[in-house]
Protein backbone atom coordinates (compact mmCIF):
# COMPACT_ATOMS: atom_id res chain seq x y z
CA UNK A 1 0.00 0.00 0.00
CA UNK A 2 2.99 2.32 1.06
CA UNK A 3 4.62 2.00 -2.84
CA UNK A 4 0.83 2.31 -4.13
CA UNK A 5 0.25 5.55 -2.37
CA UNK A 6 4.05 6.77 -3.80
CA UNK A 7 4.10 5.51 -7.30
CA UNK A 8 -0.05 6.48 -7.65
CA UNK A 9 0.31 10.22 -8.04
CA UNK A 10 3.34 10.39 -10.21
CA UNK A 11 2.02 8.05 -13.09
CA UNK A 12 -1.36 9.63 -12.08
CA UNK A 13 -0.03 13.24 -13.18
CA UNK A 14 2.01 12.02 -15.95
CA UNK A 15 -1.17 10.55 -17.43
CA UNK A 16 -3.13 13.60 -16.93
CA UNK A 17 -0.31 15.30 -19.20
CA UNK A 18 -0.95 12.35 -21.94
CA UNK A 19 -4.65 12.86 -21.61
CA UNK A 20 -4.24 16.75 -21.82
CA UNK A 21 -2.34 16.34 -24.96
CA UNK A 22 -5.28 14.22 -26.79
CA UNK A 23 -6.85 17.21 -27.35
CA UNK A 24 -4.83 19.85 -26.73
CA UNK A 25 -1.83 20.35 -28.10
CA UNK A 26 0.47 23.22 -26.95
CA UNK A 27 4.02 23.74 -27.19
CA UNK A 28 6.33 22.78 -24.23
CA UNK A 29 9.40 24.79 -25.33
CA UNK A 30 7.58 27.93 -22.99
CA UNK A 31 7.14 25.34 -20.21
CA UNK A 32 10.83 24.12 -20.57
CA UNK A 33 12.40 27.56 -20.57
CA UNK A 34 10.25 28.80 -17.45
CA UNK A 35 11.12 25.04 -15.75
CA UNK A 36 15.24 25.97 -16.63
CA UNK A 37 15.15 29.47 -16.03
CA UNK A 38 12.87 29.70 -12.77
CA UNK A 39 11.42 26.62 -11.11
CA UNK A 40 14.35 24.37 -10.91
CA UNK A 41 16.97 27.05 -9.88
CA UNK A 42 14.90 28.05 -7.30
CA UNK A 43 14.11 24.70 -6.17
CA UNK A 44 17.36 23.91 -6.01
CA UNK A 45 18.18 26.68 -4.37
CA UNK A 46 15.57 26.30 -1.82
CA UNK A 47 16.02 22.49 -1.12
CA UNK A 48 19.80 22.89 -0.10
CA UNK A 49 19.49 26.13 2.06
CA UNK A 50 16.93 23.80 4.08
CA UNK A 51 19.03 20.51 4.54
CA UNK A 52 22.47 20.38 5.95
CA UNK A 53 25.02 18.20 3.99
CA UNK A 54 28.71 17.73 4.62
CA UNK A 55 30.94 18.30 2.22
CA UNK A 56 31.63 14.76 1.82
CA UNK A 57 27.99 14.06 1.29
CA UNK A 58 27.65 15.77 -1.80
CA UNK A 59 30.74 14.79 -3.16
CA UNK A 60 29.82 10.60 -2.46
CA UNK A 61 26.70 11.54 -4.04
CA UNK A 62 28.62 12.99 -6.65
CA UNK A 63 31.25 10.18 -7.66
CA UNK A 64 27.83 7.88 -7.40
CA UNK A 65 25.91 9.75 -10.37
CA UNK A 66 29.76 9.82 -12.06
CA UNK A 67 29.40 6.14 -11.93
CA UNK A 68 26.27 5.25 -12.84
CA UNK A 69 26.27 7.63 -16.25
CA UNK A 70 29.67 5.94 -16.90
CA UNK A 71 28.84 2.51 -16.32
CA UNK A 72 25.77 2.55 -18.59
CA UNK A 73 27.62 4.09 -20.87
CA UNK A 74 30.38 1.52 -20.87
CA UNK A 75 27.44 -1.18 -21.36
CA UNK A 76 26.33 0.57 -24.07
CA UNK A 77 29.49 0.93 -25.72
CA UNK A 78 29.68 -3.21 -25.40
CA UNK A 79 25.70 -3.63 -27.08
CA UNK A 80 26.58 -1.87 -29.70
CA UNK A 81 30.02 -3.08 -30.15
CA UNK A 82 29.21 -7.22 -29.57
CA UNK A 83 25.15 -7.23 -30.12
CA UNK A 84 24.39 -4.52 -32.32
CA UNK A 85 26.83 -3.77 -34.36
CA UNK A 86 26.03 -0.12 -35.06
CA UNK A 87 27.49 3.28 -33.72
CA UNK A 88 24.60 5.15 -32.44
CA UNK A 89 25.95 7.82 -30.68
CA UNK A 90 22.27 8.97 -29.41
CA UNK A 91 21.53 5.66 -27.69
CA UNK A 92 24.29 6.63 -25.51
CA UNK A 93 22.41 9.67 -24.17
CA UNK A 94 19.28 8.01 -23.18
CA UNK A 95 20.88 5.25 -21.64
CA UNK A 96 23.47 7.21 -19.88
CA UNK A 97 21.40 10.17 -18.73
CA UNK A 98 18.70 9.83 -16.55
CA UNK A 99 14.69 11.16 -15.61
CA UNK A 100 15.95 12.19 -12.24
CA UNK A 101 13.76 15.39 -12.30
CA UNK A 102 10.52 14.90 -13.43
CA UNK A 103 10.14 11.28 -11.70
CA UNK A 104 12.71 11.44 -9.17
CA UNK A 105 11.79 14.69 -7.73
CA UNK A 106 8.15 13.60 -6.89
CA UNK A 107 8.97 10.31 -6.20
CA UNK A 108 11.99 10.88 -3.16
CA UNK A 109 9.26 13.67 -1.84
CA UNK A 110 6.21 11.15 -1.67
CA UNK A 111 8.77 8.49 -0.12
CA UNK A 112 11.09 9.70 1.49
CA UNK A 113 10.14 13.11 2.64
CA UNK A 114 11.99 16.94 2.39
CA UNK A 115 14.91 15.28 3.27
CA UNK A 116 14.56 12.47 0.68
CA UNK A 117 13.95 15.69 -2.04
CA UNK A 118 16.95 17.52 -1.16
CA UNK A 119 19.60 14.46 -1.70
CA UNK A 120 17.12 13.72 -4.73
CA UNK A 121 18.40 17.45 -5.80
CA UNK A 122 21.91 16.76 -4.91
CA UNK A 123 21.74 13.95 -7.28
CA UNK A 124 19.75 15.92 -10.09
CA UNK A 125 22.46 18.44 -9.86
CA UNK A 126 25.52 16.36 -10.44
CA UNK A 127 23.32 14.46 -13.34
CA UNK A 128 22.60 17.92 -14.79
CA UNK A 129 26.22 19.50 -15.24
CA UNK A 130 27.31 15.82 -16.82
CA UNK A 131 23.80 16.07 -18.83
CA UNK A 132 24.75 19.99 -19.92
CA UNK A 133 28.51 19.36 -20.69
CA UNK A 134 28.59 15.52 -21.50
CA UNK A 135 25.45 14.73 -22.95
CA UNK A 136 25.92 17.94 -25.40
CA UNK A 137 29.57 16.89 -26.08
CA UNK A 138 28.18 13.07 -27.14
CA UNK A 139 25.66 14.88 -29.49
CA UNK A 140 27.40 18.28 -30.66
CA UNK A 141 30.97 17.28 -30.60
CA UNK A 142 33.34 19.87 -29.44
CA UNK A 143 32.68 22.55 -28.20
CA UNK A 144 29.53 21.56 -25.96
CA UNK A 145 30.96 21.99 -23.11
CA UNK A 146 30.65 25.71 -22.76
CA UNK A 147 26.64 25.20 -22.92
CA UNK A 148 26.57 24.56 -19.12
CA UNK A 149 27.53 28.26 -18.38
CA UNK A 150 24.07 29.51 -20.58
CA UNK A 151 21.95 27.98 -17.92
CA UNK A 152 20.83 28.50 -14.37
CA UNK A 153 21.63 25.53 -12.76
CA UNK A 154 25.50 25.69 -12.50
CA UNK A 155 24.86 28.97 -10.63
CA UNK A 156 21.89 28.11 -8.81
CA UNK A 157 23.88 24.70 -7.45
CA UNK A 158 26.72 26.60 -6.72
CA UNK A 159 24.23 29.52 -4.33
CA UNK A 160 22.53 26.71 -2.68
CA UNK A 161 25.77 24.53 -2.07
CA UNK A 162 27.54 27.80 -0.71
CA UNK A 163 24.62 28.31 1.42
CA UNK A 164 24.18 24.69 3.07
CA UNK A 165 28.27 24.10 3.39
CA UNK A 166 28.71 27.31 5.05
CA UNK A 167 25.84 27.07 7.09
CA UNK A 168 24.23 30.03 5.99
CA UNK A 169 20.27 30.92 6.14
CA UNK A 170 18.16 33.47 3.47
CA UNK A 171 15.40 35.79 5.58
CA UNK A 172 12.49 34.28 5.42
CA UNK A 173 10.58 35.98 3.09
CA UNK A 174 13.00 34.68 0.38
CA UNK A 175 12.84 31.62 1.36
CA UNK A 176 9.46 31.05 0.78
CA UNK A 177 9.52 32.64 -2.32
CA UNK A 178 11.84 30.33 -3.74
CA UNK A 179 9.68 27.43 -1.79
CA UNK A 180 6.72 28.62 -3.88
CA UNK A 181 8.24 28.96 -7.14
CA UNK A 182 10.05 25.71 -6.74
CA UNK A 183 6.98 23.99 -6.07
CA UNK A 184 5.41 24.43 -9.55
CA UNK A 185 8.65 22.24 -10.53
CA UNK A 186 7.41 19.29 -10.13
CA UNK A 187 3.71 19.20 -11.41
CA UNK A 188 5.11 21.29 -14.12
CA UNK A 189 7.59 17.97 -14.70
CA UNK A 190 5.56 15.72 -14.57
CA UNK A 191 2.54 17.20 -16.81
CA UNK A 192 5.44 17.89 -19.67
CA UNK A 193 6.58 14.37 -19.90
CA UNK A 194 2.72 12.98 -19.79
CA UNK A 195 2.25 15.42 -22.96
CA UNK A 196 5.69 14.67 -24.58
CA UNK A 197 5.27 11.03 -24.40
CA UNK A 198 1.62 11.32 -26.07
CA UNK A 199 3.40 12.31 -29.75
CA UNK A 200 6.63 10.01 -29.18
CA UNK A 201 6.15 6.73 -32.05
CA UNK A 202 8.35 3.80 -30.78
CA UNK A 203 10.73 2.66 -33.56
CA UNK A 204 13.56 -0.20 -33.51
CA UNK A 205 11.69 -1.75 -30.76
CA UNK A 206 14.99 -4.51 -30.37
CA UNK A 207 17.04 -1.53 -29.74
CA UNK A 208 14.95 0.71 -27.87
CA UNK A 209 14.22 -2.20 -25.48
CA UNK A 210 17.77 -2.55 -25.03
CA UNK A 211 18.01 1.01 -24.22
CA UNK A 212 15.59 0.59 -21.54
CA UNK A 213 17.13 -2.28 -20.22
CA UNK A 214 20.19 -0.63 -20.25
CA UNK A 215 19.05 2.38 -18.65
CA UNK A 216 16.81 1.16 -16.03
CA UNK A 217 18.30 -2.55 -15.28
CA UNK A 218 22.09 -1.24 -16.05
CA UNK A 219 21.41 2.15 -14.13
CA UNK A 220 19.68 -0.04 -10.45
CA UNK A 221 23.28 -2.98 -10.98
CA UNK A 222 25.79 -0.29 -11.17
CA UNK A 223 23.99 2.44 -8.54
CA UNK A 224 24.25 -0.90 -6.21
CA UNK A 225 27.95 -1.59 -7.27
CA UNK A 226 29.06 2.41 -6.11
CA UNK A 227 26.99 2.69 -3.25
CA UNK A 228 28.80 -0.51 -1.59
CA UNK A 229 32.79 0.66 -3.41
CA UNK A 230 31.94 4.24 -1.57
CA UNK A 231 30.88 2.97 1.57
CA UNK A 232 27.25 5.31 1.40
CA UNK A 233 24.18 3.88 3.29
CA UNK A 234 21.01 4.95 4.67
CA UNK A 235 18.79 7.78 3.09
CA UNK A 236 21.47 8.44 0.59
CA UNK A 237 21.87 4.65 -0.72
CA UNK A 238 18.06 4.36 -1.28
CA UNK A 239 17.85 8.21 -3.37
CA UNK A 240 20.98 7.14 -5.34
CA UNK A 241 19.52 3.84 -6.39
CA UNK A 242 15.57 5.18 -7.03
CA UNK A 243 17.24 7.97 -8.95
CA UNK A 244 19.44 5.74 -10.93
CA UNK A 245 16.04 3.09 -11.84
CA UNK A 246 14.49 6.02 -13.74
CA UNK A 247 13.92 6.17 -17.31
CA UNK A 248 15.41 8.04 -19.84
CA UNK A 249 15.98 11.81 -19.34
CA UNK A 250 13.06 13.94 -21.61
CA UNK A 251 16.08 16.50 -22.16
CA UNK A 252 17.76 13.76 -24.42
CA UNK A 253 15.37 13.86 -26.87
CA UNK A 254 15.43 17.70 -27.16
CA UNK A 255 19.20 17.63 -27.43
CA UNK A 256 18.69 14.81 -30.33
CA UNK A 257 16.51 16.87 -32.06
CA UNK A 258 18.33 20.21 -31.86
CA UNK A 259 21.44 18.93 -32.79
CA UNK A 260 19.64 16.36 -35.25
CA UNK A 261 21.25 13.06 -33.78
CA UNK A 262 18.75 10.45 -34.42
CA UNK A 263 16.20 12.39 -32.96
CA UNK A 264 13.01 9.37 -33.60
CA UNK A 265 15.85 6.73 -31.86
CA UNK A 266 16.09 8.95 -29.09
CA UNK A 267 12.54 9.52 -28.61
CA UNK A 268 11.65 6.22 -29.21
CA UNK A 269 13.62 5.11 -25.97
CA UNK A 270 12.75 8.06 -24.10
CA UNK A 271 9.16 6.54 -24.61
CA UNK A 272 9.75 2.87 -24.20
CA UNK A 273 11.75 3.37 -20.79
CA UNK A 274 9.27 5.88 -19.47
CA UNK A 275 6.49 2.85 -20.22
CA UNK A 276 8.81 0.32 -18.98
CA UNK A 277 9.42 2.28 -15.31
CA UNK A 278 5.84 2.02 -14.74
CA UNK A 279 6.60 -1.91 -13.86
CA UNK A 280 10.17 -1.27 -12.91
CA UNK A 281 9.93 1.35 -10.27
CA UNK A 282 7.04 0.09 -8.21
CA UNK A 283 9.28 -3.30 -7.94
CA UNK A 284 12.40 -0.85 -6.86
CA UNK A 285 10.12 1.18 -4.28
CA UNK A 286 9.03 -1.79 -2.69
CA UNK A 287 12.56 -3.03 -2.29
CA UNK A 288 14.02 0.16 -0.53
CA UNK A 289 11.08 1.26 1.55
Amino acid sequence: MTTLTVVFPVFCIIALGYLFASFKKISLEPIIEVLLYLTIPALVISSLAQKSFAPGEVALISMAVVGVVLGTGLLSYLYLSFVNKTELRGFYLTTMFMNSGNMGFPLALLAFGTDGLAVAVVYFIAAGLLVYTLGIYIAKGKGGFTEIFKLPLIYAAVIGLTLNLGGMKLPGPVLTTLDMLGAATIPLMQLSLGHHLYSASITSLRTSIAGSVIRIGGGVAIAIVMVNLLGIDGLERKIIILSSAMPSAVITFLMSYKYRLQSELVASIVATSTFMSIVTTPLVLMWLL
